[in-house]
């Protein structure tokens, strides 16, 4: 089971947004079942809205961070980046047994 942190910075992130958010690093799940922690980190400054996201699988972290000008889009790019540090990690994993 992994346990998912939620945290918005600066403002109050609405319940639609923090459930797609937390729907959608479910993914991770896919391809390592031993992800053991995700912290998602929203932010919105001036027009900026940043997502961080902080996965953590037994000896590794990745760790990944978008901004952009909708917080959908931070959160889905901040998601892609960290989904492909961890097929590159499962590529490699596989491949040197």
């Amino acid at each position: 089971i992994m346990v998912i942190e939620f945290a918005a910075r600066h403002f109050h992130a609405p319940n639609n947004i923090r459930e797609y958010a937390e729907n959608k690093v479910q993914k991770f799940m896919k391809y390592n079942k031993r992800a053991t922690q995700c912290q998602i980190i929203l932010e919105h400054e001036h027009n900026d809205h940043t997502a961080e996201i902080s996965l953590s699988v037994p000896g590794n972290r990745f760790f990944a961070k978008a901004v952009t000008k909708n917080m959908v889009k931070s959160i889905d790019n901040a998601i892609e980046k960290t989904m492909h540090q961890l097929k590159k990690h499962m590529d490699v994993l596989h491949n040197h047994r």
